[in-house]
């Protein structure tokens, strides 16, 4: 799974907020951090969630809960609450990013496609559906 990220965020004031928050190398920081929280919602298809759990036991920074704090402070995330589970939520995540839904239904039509290619490669070239551009798979 791919995560997005618009390359206007390296100078984006949310980021140097965060910057002014965390002190020295706080963009660096936050930068990082944020890209990690995002890197791992798309890898979990969560839309954007992150339980408070999972960001205490990031392994990237020494206190991953101190940049969440700043990355809420600036907005680029938000505290929240999922079926009674505190964390953390980025903010317009949808915007950028597909939902888990989306993603699961994108899989499972890949998923199904390539099985009947696996199960159409035994028969004949004449008999096998054409490709996008109308010639019969070889």
């Amino acid at each position: 799974m791919w995560s997005r990220l618009d390359d206007a965020l390296i100078d984006h004031r949310k980021i140097f907020y965060a910057a002014e928050v965390l002190g020295k190398n706080g963009g660096v920081m936050a930068l990082g951090m944020y890209a990690i929280g995002l890197m791992w919602c798309n890898k979990h298809l969560t839309d954007g969630f992150l339980p408070a759990a999972v960001v205490r036991s990031f392994p990237h920074a020494q206190k991953p809960l101190a940049l969440a704090a700043a990355l809420v402070a600036a907005g680029l995330w938000a505290r929240e609450k999922r079926d009674g589970v505190a964390g953390f939520v980025v903010h317009d995540f949808a915007s950028m990013n597909p939902s888990g839904d989306a993603v699961r239904a994108r899989r499972k039509r890949d998923a199904a496609r390539k099985q009947q290619e696996r199960q159409s490669a035994g028969r004949p070239a004449s008999a096998r559906r054409p490709h996008g551009n109308g010639r019969a798979a070889s």
